[in-house]
């Protein structure tokens, strides 16, 4: 199955130039690369200085690259739905405008560039798929996406197709609510399988993300909250690159603000235990052919396609008579952290972020006894 890498980080750290940079060099080395877009500022296309569409477009002999179109994408996997959802506002009594908007499944802009990953990822055509993502807010709504979706599937839709088409004729002519038909139903379970898709390639041993920094006070800390984020909702961050470094020159200027670099470059090594690759101005924007040989600059001898971190966000495993869930989240703080068990769910919030865990078999029955923070992993106790 091809080898995924996503890229993050906020707004302005280079993302879109290290992104493309790793897929050139990629399909340099051989590997079918294709490099999507989910970001709707699409720079891509100035970045290859090709012009991309909504399906994949050759940039180089082993090297494709497409921007997600989000309207078409509504319309050819949410249109039916989104009718349906309208019409139910309706009859609620909302706003017709208002009852359009509400119709819209909240996060889908993001869910269509995963959609396109898995059609990709299950068709096998690339060697590699290299996700240039939104700025870090986004792309944590992205990952989240497939967690909100199941509940929302679950909770709306979690009525049995056979005991509706039961239903619908005693009901409707009783109740004043329009219910679901059949072909809206049909779309509902394709997507909800689909969901169910994104979910296990991003928590697969062939996806992982890279978090793209510089090294300055406010893009440090945002980043370390996308790293706690990222490890809560099960995904695995396999490096970082801290870009826009200053390269070693005589220029007093300079030289200052490598002192300030070297610092802020001490303090990411102490509070990221993963690999950490340097990128470091050039003379000229990297665009084109440049990415190539700013690629090599950033791998050295390394493969870009390498998993440089191979450590698991969640595990399971028994102590002490208990058996514990243990979930990385680093950087968070006791305060921050709440716990719910709701029958085969543990709900964990953090800050504003909230994520379900559909408990196996092995925890679903048992009784939370106790929870701990240590070393960055928030470990819970099933007796």
């Amino acid at each position: 199955m091809p080898r995924i890498i996503l890229f993050t980080g906020k707004g302005g750290v280079g993302k879109t130039t290290i992104a493309s940079a790793t897929a050139f060099l990629a399909s340099d080395l051989g590997y079918k690369t294709l490099v999507i877009s989910s970001d709707p500022a699409h720079s891509l296309s100035d970045a290859f200085e090709v012009e991309l569409g909504y399906k994949p477009t050759k940039i180089e002999e082993k090297l494709y690259g497409m921007e997600v179109n989000v309207q078409k994408e509504l319309e050819e996997h949410w249109d039916t739905i989104k009718r349906y959802l309208a019409l139910f506002f309706k009859s609620q009594g909302i706003d017709d405008v208002l009852a359009e908007e509400l119709a819209i499944f909240p996060g889908f802009d993001e869910l269509a560039s995963l959609l396109h990953l898995i059609e990709f990822y299950e068709k096998s055509d690339f060697d590699l798929i290299v996700l240039d993502c939104a700025p870090t807010g986004e792309t944590l709504r992205l990952l989240s996406v497939p967690e909100v979706a199941k509940w929302y599937m679950n909770r709306f839709f979690g009525i049995e197709k056979k005991l509706l088409k039961i239903v619908r004729p005693i009901a409707e002519p009783i109740i004043d609510v329009p219910l679901p038909d059949d072909n809206v139903l049909d779309k509902v379970q394709e997507l909800y399988i689909k969901i169910g898709k994104v979910k296990s390639v991003l928590e697969s041993e062939d996806t992982t993300i890279r978090i793209v920094m510089n090294p300055e006070k406010m893009v440090i800390k945002e980043s370390e909250r996308a790293f706690t984020y990222l490890n809560l909702f099960g995904y695995r961050v396999d490096a970082v690159i801290v870009n826009k470094l200053f390269p070693e020159r005589n220029e007093e200027f300079v030289k200052n603000w490598r002192k300030i670099q070297e610092r802020y470059m001490e303090e990411i090594k102490e509070k990221f235990d993963l690999p950490i690759l340097k990128a470091y101005y050039r003379e000229r924007e990297v665009v084109g052919k440049d990415l190539l040989e700013f690629a090599r600059e950033i791998y050295g001898e390394k493969d870009p396609t390498e998993v440089f971190a191979k450590e698991k966000p969640m595990k399971i495993y028994s102590e002490d008579g208990y058996m514990v869930l243990a979930v990385k989240v680093p950087f968070a703080k006791k305060e921050e952290l709440k716990l719910l068990k709701r029958g085969e769910e543990l709900i964990i919030l953090l800050g504003q972020w909230k994520r379900y865990i559909y408990l196996p078999q092995s925890l679903a029955y048992r009784e939370v006894s106790k929870a701990k923070l240590e070393g960055g992993e928030l470990k819970v106790y099933f007796s």
